[in-house]
């Protein structure tokens, strides 16, 4: 509170200190400092190395400000890392652990039957943009919600470090839990890799993934890196090593750097479906492409005179002439029987290993996701623990299966495990393993 002053002749209270934690190393000495739009004397996240959970804004033209000089070092950026907490979902109803006030900007959100039917929020739509125009190139996020994923984001370029809901091999990890090793060497490698972190919504409370902005912060200082922007309503522990610190709520401010990139993201919140007809038009259940052992086929598929030979359009096209003779597309409605609906060929092996080289029909598995279909953990603490689909999500279709644990077993992440737990299985995390974008198959059918 010591820090929170009457400085102008409104006697409007603003955050007084240097002005480097009001705006970054990047910033202005002219413009104004944050004003307190919430006095709340609380720490933000107790037994934390946080401050307390006052909110500030920026000032509508030294936000406009901020966002010209984010623009500009994202187009100079050559590794943009997105590094996210809870802040950046609680426009989507997800409660996140630093909001304390009652009149919170932060709790101004929708009531949800279950976090995971959260929506997307205009900031996650944005990100997903950046990445399609190669302007974010990784994504390390503390939450386990997947809405990055919802929003269009892909699998392959996030990392879960704290855990996921919707993948059954990385249960979320408790505050004594041990993290992922093979995540965590990853986020080691993006930490090193990283020019420009954007800082959303996290508090820095002295996790270990918050490395991922201190790091390059360090570096700035170096002339190393281009640093770290901080964005967030509350005071961090890290202010002082910002490049370019914004005090504003996360999706206004995504808003304005959607406008000033000239980006287009995705105005309506649609469902997220893997397979979906209105994407990759019919949906051949059943078959599967002798050249590329891609099954279902997805869009146009081929078949040769004697109906049991199968190519996908992209495989048809690479057909010399002679070749492309033995070949008719298939008019009409996609035929298909129930017993051939979400089974799936991926270039995985028998354990989950991703199989490497040209794909063909010889070198993917089968990954049945029908109700009822056995299965057997392949990676993560649940490693080799046996399962079964249990059923089909109603709402977004996700798939939810059942494991069986050994309630002995002392578990790395720390979570208190029952006799049988049931996990989502998302919809992205199939898109990701027919791909061969997925480092290791969760998990295989029995």
């Amino acid at each position: 509170a010591n820090n929170i002053r009457g400085v102008d002749e409104q006697g409007t209270l603003r955050l007084c200190v240097d002005f480097k934690e009001c705006h970054g190393f990047y910033g202005n000495t002219k413009w104004a400092k944050p004003r307190l739009v919430v006095k709340c004397d609380l720490e933000a996240r107790p037994g934390y190395q946080t401050c307390k959970a006052h909110e500030f804004n920026d000032e509508e033209d030294v936000l406009a400000s901020k966002i010209k000089v984010l623009a500009k070092l994202i187009g100079k950026a050559k590794h943009v890392t997105a590094y996210t907490g809870a802040g950046i979902s609680t426009a989507s109803g997800i409660n996140d652990y630093a909001s304390k006030a009652k009149d919170s900007k932060a709790l101004q959100r929708p009531k949800l039957k279950s976090g995971t039917l959260a929506r997307p929020t205009l900031a996650h739509r944005v990100l997903a943009a950046m990445e399609k125009e190669n302007l974010l190139h990784h994504w390390v996020q503390q939450n386990h919600d997947g809405l990055p994923q919802k929003a269009g984001y892909p699998q392959h370029k996030l990392n879960e470090i704290h855990g996921a809901w919707f993948d059954p091999s990385n249960p979320v990890v408790a505050m004594s839990g041990d993290l992922r090793d093979d995540l965590f060497q990853w986020m080691l490698e993006e930490e090193q890799k990283t020019d420009l972190c954007l800082t959303m919504g996290t508090s820095l409370c002295g996790m270990n993934s918050d490395r991922m902005a201190e790091t390059p912060a360090l570096k700035s200082f170096e002339g190393k890196a281009l640093g770290t922007v901080i964005v967030s309503l509350q005071r961090t522990q890290m202010d002082s090593y910002a490049g370019l610190r914004i005090f504003a709520t996360i999706d206004r401010v995504m808003e304005l750097l959607a406008q000033e990139l000239k980006i287009k993201y995705n105005i309506e919140d649609e469902i997220y479906e893997y397979p979906d007809a209105k994407v990759h038009g019919e949906i051949h259940w059943g078959k599967q492409c002798v050249v590329s052992g891609q099954m279902p086929i997805l869009g146009n598929l081929y078949q040769d005179r004697s109906k049991s030979r199968y190519v996908c359009e992209r495989a048809y096209q690479q057909l010399d002439k002679d070749e492309k003779k033995s070949y008719e597309l298939v008019e009409g409605k996609a035929r298909y029987e129930k017993k051939d609906v979400d089974v799936f060929a991926v270039p995985y092996d028998a354990n989950g290993k991703l199989v490497e080289g040209q794909r063909n029909k010889q070198k993917t598995l089968l990954l049945n996701l029908q109700v009822g279909a056995k299965l057997k953990m392949t990676d993560g603490p649940f490693k080799g623990e046996e399962g079964y689909v249990w059923m089909i999500k109603k709402e977004e279709k996700h798939i939810l299966i059942v494991v069986y644990h050994d309630i002995k077993k002392k578990y790395r992440h720390r979570q208190r495990v029952p006799e049988r737990t049931s996990r989502l299985f998302g919809r992205w995390m199939i898109e990701a393993a027919v791909n061969g974008k997925l480092s290791r198959l969760p998990f295989v059918n029995l």
